[in-house]
């Protein structure tokens, strides 16, 4: 009989569930998801990206963008435009309460992602992060 924890697939998922779960809890108390996390994130440099170059750039795709930007926008944390050049398309831009809010993401996501390089362990952090980019890379 085969063991689960002998799927590599397997492992990464049991890794991510806890990884969500953690995440999800230091981020309650700014009363978004983590989702929406990287949309304020990577609007706080990007402010005015299209929905497509969000979506692109945080791994969300179009219908699921969608709903995540309208709830963003009725919780006062993003303003969508029409592009003046292109009337197709939609640009995001992060409201003052927005950019509060994203800042204490960046530093509850900051000191998370040092969490988890602790817990890997000085000697493994370069050759894990190889890795998975090799699979990120390698699998379509």
């Amino acid at each position: 009989m085969v063991e689960l924890t002998n799927y590599l697939c397997f492992s990464m998922r049991a890794a991510m569930k806890k990884i969500e779960k953690n995440l999800n809890l230091q981020l309650e108390g700014t009363g978004v998801t983590i989702p929406q996390s990287f949309i304020l994130s990577y609007l706080l440099n990007e402010d005015g990206a299209t929905l497509k170059e969000i979506g692109s750039k945080s791994l969300i795709d179009s219908s699921s963008m969608t709903v995540l930007i309208d709830k963003l926008e009725k919780d006062g944390l993003v303003e969508r435009q029409l592009d003046t050049q292109d009337r197709r398309a939609i640009r995001v831009f992060i409201t003052d309460r927005g950019r509060q809010i994203a800042a204490r993401i960046v530093q509850i996501e900051s000191a998370f992602n040092s969490r988890l390089y602790d817990l890997l362990g000085e000697g493994n952090q370069k050759e894990f992060i190889h890795g998975v980019n090799n699979i990120i890379n390698g699998l379509d």
